[in-house]
Order: C-alpha cells, then structure tokens, then sequence
C-alpha cells in the first residue's frame, strides 16, 4: 500500500451562491462564463443568482449570497462586511449616454436602469428629466417607442441590442464615456483560497495581471 501524501490537497470551501445584476443581458452571458470557471477550479454548485443592483448590495451584506460579480470598484463603500476583490477585472465595460441624435443629446427624457451604480450616480448628477426602469428590456422599449430620447447604457448593451434586434437603428453617443473601467468579482473574506484559485484560472486563460486585495 501507498502511503498518504504528506499534505494532500484540501477542498475547497465554496460560496453556496453568488450575484450578479440580473437586469443586465450582457452580465448574464457573463454569470454563465464564471459558472463554468468555478466548476474548474472545483466549485461546480455554486449557484449565481440574479438580482437587482441595490439588492444585490444588501444581499452580500447579510449573508444571503456570498460573492458578486461584475462590479464597479464604486461599490465598495456600500460594504459592510470584510470583503475581498479579485484585483484583475472579469471583464471591461465602456458606459456611455446614446440619443435618437447628437442634436438630442444635451436634453430630452433619459432613461436609466435602477441599481446601476454608475447610470444612478449620472442622473443625481443633473442629467435632466429621468425615468427609471426595472430592466435594459424595458428601456429600450421606452426609447424605440418614443417614450425617451437618450439612455444610460454600456457599449455591449446597445451592441447585443442591436444584434438581436431590439434596436431598429444604431443610437448616438455624445462625447467621451461617461465611465470606462472593470468590473471586479467580490468575495467574502473567508474565500480567500477560492479567490486565489480564481485568479490561476484567469491567469490560465490569458490574463496579463491578477491577484487579490483584501479590504
């Protein structure tokens, strides 16, 4: 008989579930990319779940979920338990404001999603009349029927739109983003191991910097 190796690998303990903004199509498509990711590393039942933004928030801060995903750094303020980020972003995002026109740019309805960090922090930032919406579904709608002129929206937001046509023509957008950064995946503090082991496996698949940094 083979002895026992003398440190044999321990399992890891995994976050039951983990959210992301639901109201988001493009975040979605990237929930499913980091669920196959952790059943890499040896997390396969970790559930992602989504939920709106703010909730969300409130969510990690009670323990309902264990993780987030897909979060502006702005974010972290809003913490209240001991958290972790994994330092090199899942992904770039580029937000911009889109009109029917440059000329309609500057004014008209705006729409908005709730709990976007980013778009709500815009509107408090007097951006004129605003309306917001549950959902990029239910914006769009509003923008193609008329109901708004301009939107708060990510690049992959209005390029997936258009793709699957629900948008029946390229907006406008007006000037330079209005954010451009990473979204990061959040992690309780009691996931250290996981979120190093996350990081190999962003490291493994091509990123250029990773890490972790513990707040």
């Amino acid at each position: 008989m083979l002895p026992a190796p003398a440190h044999a690998a321990e399992p890891l303990l995994c976050p039951q579930k983990i959210a992301f903004i639901g109201n988001d199509a493009a975040l979605r498509r990237q929930a499913d990319d980091m669920k196959a990711l952790y059943a890499r590393i040896g997390c396969p039942d970790v559930a992602f779940v989504g939920l709106p933004g703010r909730r969300g928030v409130v969510a990690f801060n009670t323990g309902e979920v264990q993780g987030e995903l897909m979060r502006l750094q702005g974010v972290e303020p809003e913490y209240t338990r001991p958290f972790l980020r994994v330092a090199r972003p899942i992904v770039k995002m580029t937000g911009r404001l889109w009109a029917r026109s440059e000329a309609q740019a500057a004014s008209g309805p705006l729409g908005f999603i709730l709990g976007v960090v980013w778009q709500e922090r815009q509107v408090q930032q007097s951006l004129g009349r605003s309306t917001g919406y549950p959902s990029q579904v239910e914006m769009l709608q509003a923008f193609s029927a008329g109901l708004i002129d301009r939107f708060l929206a990510e690049d992959a937001v209005v390029v997936a739109a258009m793709h699957e046509g629900r948008l029946a023509a390229r907006p406008a957008h007006a000037g330079q983003p209005l954010v451009s950064a990473g979204l990061h995946h959040y992690l309780g503090i009691e996931f250290a191991a996981v979120a190093a082991a996350v990081t190999a496996e962003l490291e493994r698949l091509g990123q250029d910097d990773s890490g972790t940094e513990t707040q």
